[in-house]
């Protein structure tokens, strides 16, 4: 099964399984510098006429067109698996893009609003070492242990931590990411007594280091990032105003996203010390995992 888009000439083996770059991977990434509609690490879909009814065709001299909806990017690599399973190899090739910190999708499947081409762009951690190898050899046989219903979960975990952060607003990244945050929760099996016990339960059975907006308010049922969470679901409103009226003090864009990544990758059973990273780092990290 072919896939992308991804820049890297890697070649990874595990388990009766290999992906590798496409023979005219150079022309393909030759194309897309020529072509794609690039900013800061996204690739962004080409503009398409908009549709006009007969007074706006009457009145207005411009012919409108707007981005496109869905794009499609050609593939880079493939994925071969023995006795192929054609999930299986949907669900690695998700798997593959988010250790990479990118959107895989298999050859003719649409890419939503915008699509990060910039390693690591997603997850500020990128492969280094036999990384690769290890990494989708874990969520390889997290998916071969797991039931139908548990391997549909992380599929849809996976697909909204990654294509929750194209969206351009910060109040649609939150709400994506935790929904994302809700789904490792009940994947994991754990209990907690209220949404906000939620991450510490999380974070303490991984061994990761809790953000200051997860930690318990002093009523022990509550904390800022529940109340964001509240406000915003039940509300209509964002930091205590209207949606689009104030930001969060707490920097919820990035840091969020970073929690839910050390989750996933801890829950399928990887050790790395990205897991103890201040909950603040900017830094970019290899994964390094042991």
């Amino acid at each position: 099964m072919e896939f992308g888009f991804l820049i890297d000439r890697r070649r990874v083996v595990f388990i009766k399984s290999e992906i590798k770059p496409l023979l005219d991977f150079d022309d393909r990434i030759d194309r897309f510098y020529k072509h794609a509609c690039a900013s800061n690490g996204w690739v962004y879909p080409p503009l398409v006429d908009a549709n006009q009814n007969f007074r706006e065709k009457e009145k207005f001299k411009t012919k409108p067109q707007i981005p496109s909806s869905f794009f499609q990017i050609g593939p880079t690599h493939s994925i071969t698996i023995n006795p192929f399973d054609e999930e299986k190899a949907k669900f690695l090739i998700l798997a593959y893009g988010f250790l990479n910190g990118v959107y895989l999708n298999p050859a003719g499947h649409l890419f939503v609003n915008r699509a990060a081409y910039e390693i690591g762009k997603l997850t500020g951690v990128i492969l280094v070492g036999n990384d690769a190898e290890k990494g989708i050899t874990a969520f390889s046989q997290y998916y071969d242990k797991a039931s139908k219903v548990q391997r549909k979960l992380l599929f849809a975990i996976l697909h909204w931590f990654i294509v929750g952060q194209t969206y351009n607003f910060e109040w649609d990244k939150f709400d994506a990411q935790y929904k994302v945050l809700d789904g490792l929760f009940h994947l994991s099996g754990l209990t907690a007594p209220n949404h906000a016990s939620r991450p510490i339960e999380l974070a303490n059975n991984f061994g990761i280091k809790l953000p200051l907006w997860a930690q318990l308010n002093p009523d022990r049922k509550s904390s800022q990032l529940s109340n964001t969470r509240n406000e915003l679901f039940h509300e209509a409103r964002y930091a205590g105003q209207p949606i689009g009226y104030e930001y969060p003090k707490e920097n919820f864009g990035l840091e969020f996203a970073r929690f839910n990544s050390k989750i996933i990758v801890a829950l399928v059973g990887l050790k790395t010390k990205f897991l103890q990273a201040d909950p603040g780092n900017r830094d970019t990290w290899g994964w390094s995992f042991q």
